[in-house]
């Protein structure tokens, strides 16, 4: 999926990307790898290992919705 994503573009539209944490942070190291090594845009924030999709515990993100990331406050606002 990544890879078509790439493939519309998508990477070079975006400011950043916010990605899930994996389900019991399985093969984390792994994600991580293949997030780098498809996206290969040193110039796009990725915070990854975020409590939202299946891994507990969740949160939703809004679809559509701009958000503000504050990563030393650790913070992820929608709608500023």
């Amino acid at each position: 999926m990544l890879r078509v994503l790439k493939e519309y573009g998508i990477f070079d539209v975006i400011s950043g990307a916010l990605v899930g944490k994996p389900m019991d942070e399985a093969w984390f190291d792994e994600y991580k790898k293949i997030l780098i090594e498809v996206i290969n845009n040193s110039n796009l924030s990725v915070v990854c290992n975020i409590n939202i999709g299946h891994a507990t515990p969740r949160c939703i993100i809004p679809f559509g919705a701009e958000a503000t990331v504050d990563v030393e406050g650790q913070a992820i606002r929608f709608g500023e």
